[in-house]
């Protein structure tokens, strides 16, 4: 009897694994992947949530899994990310926008859209903002910086290398790249059209999304203040674990490590299934002009 007890949690535990990764396997049915590969505010998530209202199956930031997913591109570690694409049909914000070559090399039918701003000013001063609500060592990786004040040329720099980057990469592959600046608004629609599949071909009756400015930051000083908690105690938690994993931390936390992620794996995915059967397949077809 005691031992029944004891093993009652490892066996329930079991029993939930089992089933979500029944449920985490990928679908048969995805359509041609799309990767949105703007950097960091430049309407990344605004057009991942309108290739979402198109039900893509899309994987946009979510704060610990893209925090790992970061951190293993910038070892060098590619496979997590290829194993994530075998999931999901769009893709949008870090690491994405420096894995298009490799993106398009592995998925010959996939399309590209990079996101842009009207005026590069504005765009470094949305960084500005958004970098200023904390220190993240992966900044440095994308934009040469981990704060952009005092560094306003690199971070610019950055910006306008990534541009140049994609625009010759994709010279001669014009069929499966689009530009977008989310500053022209319902304009987006025919733009994302032109790369995705829109219902009957045509252009949604709807307002393209704009999620993720400035306002969506302004809350309360509690808020604010969890937020910042949270924040910070998984950056560090973060940081730690890819330093150990990554330079020769202990082999038996590395073997910890790499359980725990594999269990918040298979338990995400199965959420992130079931969300996208149960609520994105099922909501109202978009009409269409």
């Amino acid at each position: 009897m005691r031992f029944w007890f004891a093993s009652t949690p490892i066996l329930l535990l079991s029993a939930i694994l089992i089933i979500a990764n029944w449920i985490a396997q990928p679908q048969s049915t995805l359509r041609p992947k799309v990767f949105v590969i703007g950097l960091s505010k430049t309407g990344t998530t605004s057009i991942g949530d309108a290739l979402a209202l198109l039900g893509y199956k899309r994987l946009g930031w979510k704060d610990i899994r893209s925090r790992h997913l970061v951190h293993t591109w910038a070892n060098g570690d590619y496979g997590a990310l290829v194993d994530q694409t075998r999931f999901y049909d769009a893709f949008e914000d870090l690491p994405w926008p420096r894995m298009f070559r490799e993106m398009a090399e592995l998925y010959p039918d996939s399309r590209f859209i990079l996101s842009l701003r009207r005026d590069e000013q504005v765009w470094l001063e949305s960084m500005r903002r958004h970098v200023g609500r904390g220190a993240w060592q992966p900044y440095a990786c994308f934009y040469g910086a981990m704060e952009v004040e005092g560094n306003e040329a690199t971070v610019l720099s950055a910006y306008r290398n990534h541009t140049t980057d994609v625009r010759e990469f994709f010279a001669d592959k014009l069929e499966r790249y689009a530009e977008m600046n989310i500053d022209d608004g319902d304009q987006n629609w025919e733009i994302l059209c032109s790369i995705a599949e829109c219902p009957q071909g045509r252009i949604p009756a709807v307002p393209f999304p704009k999620s993720n400015t400035a306002t969506h930051w302004n809350h309360n000083v509690l808020v604010d203040l969890l937020h910042w908690m949270w924040s910070w105690t998984i950056t560090r938690l973060e940081e730690w674990s890819a330093a150990s994993y990554y330079q020769d931390g202990w082999q038996s936390t590395n073997a910890l490590l790499s359980a725990c992620w594999s269990v918040i794996d298979v338990v995400e995915q199965a959420c992130s299934e079931l969300y996208f059967k149960l609520v994105v397949r099922q909501q109202a077809p978009l009409e269409v002009r």
